[in-house]
């Protein structure tokens, strides 16, 4: 066994068996320290959620409190209301057979309630509602009357108590209703309903002052639709209240719990993805609903995540510390035995001119002294290879000194040059020839340039070259077309598979484009910069060297300027276009 692992070993380089085994001490030492910290962690995390749970409790307790006085409030004021002397009268009168008497009876219902509620926003309907649970005002309309009606209809029994609900209007719109009965005083017969809807943001106002931690929330969950009826903030994105806090809620209703503590998964807090909740909840005595206080576990084990997170962050610089110092004390060993052995290996190869920098009084610096003393006994021939390194070296710098004298661009234009058009021309020439297509060539002059260079100085000169070398460019749009800087002011340009009409007309383009941007040239009769243009094309079957074909088209073009500059000559006499 022993001789399998030394084999083993053995096929490992020294530094990486000397940083292995700085690793495994390292995580030795570690791995109390981490065990400590998942146990710390796991006991915090407890501990926080079971505070949290007695807290979130107490918290939605005294919400529930505090709604069933604001329901209290409405409660009392609506008592006081129905066993007015005025409503008892007009509900007797209602009560008689008699058509005129019911109208009447119901305008001062109307105006009982309006004088009632009317300065209450909070109260958005107050009606009255007969024993068979019709509602007294006529100006309601039917489909709010009839949803309001089945809403009375389907209430439990009351028994003199008011009843609270939450009823859907449209478009979604909710408002908690409180249905109370009402008799007559006299007989303690039932003489009808009174229909109070509170909007939700009258009880919202509680939740102001509550908080329990960042990403929590607070709401009021109706237990019969698992819907929120009052809420401190809109879900994301609208999102439904999730699956696993209904049936929590649901199973405590069917059980009679009026308070429970459960775990379950909703969508996070920004409405991308979902997340894991604790929420604490408690019913509001006699009604189906909840106050509902919900809480990331994200922020609920913050505090322990964060104490984990440091020490897994400690456990994690110490590790790297002692990977860092093992790969330097490795490294002081590893490295010259390295060294040498490539040195070894390059002499190996006929690389004699190397040798073994190491200082020290341990077994490698008596290593490298003698191969210092083999390696020195031919010093001469590896200074001869150093020399022949160095001139092949030169050799290499004049060349690419070179190739960079040949560059093919322009310096100032930015197109190409004087070299790239005659080696193109005479590629062209050759290839016009064999494939029996016309040549075309222009040659362009800058009118009056030395003028303009004396009035406007030489710095605008270059600026002038520059417009209208692009100005060519822009005019070179196929593939067979080369703008270039024949020299000074004067331009050329090739066009390839280009017959004299053509060619004339992309002439006369470039000179009309240039005169149309009318760069100002002070010392021209036309008053701004313009070109004269010699254009020659070499048919299909003629013999022609490169010589003759640019003289044939500079020919063409001090016709031109003869002519009065600022026009278009074709090779043979022929003028395309005037100034």
């Amino acid at each position: 066994m022993e001789n399998r692992l030394t084999t083993l070993l053995r096929a490992l380089s020294i530094r990486h068996r000397l940083i292995a085994s700085f690793v495994l001490l390292s995580l030795l030492s570690l791995l109390p320290l981490l065990v400590s910290g998942y146990i710390s962690y796991a006991e915090s995390s407890r501990e926080i959620e079971r505070r949290t749970r007695l807290f979130a409790t107490e918290v939605v307790k005294q919400v529930a409190k505090n709604v069933q006085l604001q329901m209290a409030e409405v409660e009392t004021a609506s008592e006081a209301l129905v066993l007015s002397d005025g409503v008892q009268a007009a509900l007797a009168r209602y009560a008689v057979d008699d058509a005129a008497e019911k109208g009447r009876a119901r305008a001062e219902l109307t105006k009982i309630l309006l004088d009632s509620y009317g300065s209450f926003e909070d109260v958005s309907q107050k009606y009255f509602l007969d024993k068979d649970n019709r509602i007294l005002d006529p100006q309601v309309l039917g489909q709010l009357g009839g949803t309001m009606e089945r809403f009375a209809a389907a209430a439990p029994p009351r028994h003199g108590r008011p009843h609270w609900g939450a009823l859907e209007l449209w478009g979604g719109q909710k408002s908690l209703v409180m249905l109370r009965q009402v008799y007559f005083k006299s007989n303690n017969r039932l003489a009808g309903s009174l229909f109070l809807g509170v909007r939700p943001l009258y009880f919202a106002g509680i939740f102001d002052n509550v908080q329990l931690g960042e990403g929590s929330d607070i709401f009021i969950l109706d237990g019969r639709d698992g819907s929120a009826v009052v809420q401190a903030r809109e879900r994301p994105n609208g999102a439904p209240l999730a699956a696993g806090l209904l049936a929590e809620v649901g199973a405590s209703l069917r059980h009679g719990q009026s308070a429970g503590f459960a775990a379950y998964e909703d969508v996070a807090a920004d409405g991308r993805g979902r997340a894991s909740f604790r929420a604490a909840y408690t019913q509001i005595p006699r009604t189906n609903w909840y106050v509902v206080s919900t809480l990331p576990n994200d922020s609920l084990l913050a505090q322990a995540q964060s104490v984990r997170d440091k020490i897994l962050l400690i456990g994690l610089a110490c590790f790297l510390v002692a990977l860092a110092l093992a790969y330097l004390i490795a490294r002081s060993i590893s490295a010259p035995l390295e060294k040498l052995a490539g040195i070894m290996r390059a002499t190996e190869g006929g690389n004699y001119g190397l040798r073994m920098d190491y200082t020290g009084r341990d077994e490698l610096a008596q290593l490298a002294r003698k191969f210092n003393e083999m390696a020195g006994n031919i010093g001469q021939a590896h200074e001869q290879l150093e020399s022949r390194v160095a001139a092949r070296t030169h050799e290499l710098e004049l060349a690419n000194e070179k190739l960079a004298t040949l560059s093919m661009t322009d310096g100032l234009t930015g197109i190409a040059n004087r070299r790239r058009f005659d080696a193109v021309l005479e590629a062209e020439l050759h290839r016009a020839s064999r494939c029996g297509q016309p040549l075309t060539l222009l040659m362009i002059d800058v009118d009056f340039f030395k003028s303009y260079n004396d009035f406007y100085g030489h710095q605008e000169g270059d600026a002038c070259l520059l417009r209208v070398a692009r100005l060519l460019q822009a005019h070179a749009r196929r593939a067979g077309d080369l703008a270039a800087r024949y020299g000074g002011e004067e331009f050329v340009m090739l066009a390839a598979d280009t017959d004299l009409e053509t060619a004339a007309a992309l002439a006369e383009s470039i000179r009309l484009a240039l005169e149309q941007a009318g760069l100002p040239h002070a010392e021209s009769p036309i008053g701004c910069v313009s070109v004269s243009i010699g254009v020659a094309t070499l048919a299909p079957d003629e013999r022609q060297s490169a010589e003759m074909f640019i003289r044939t088209a500079d020919k063409a073009m001090y016709r031109a300027k003869q002519l009065g500059r600022n026009q278009v000559q074709l090779a043979g006499g022929r003028r395309i276009a005037a100034a």
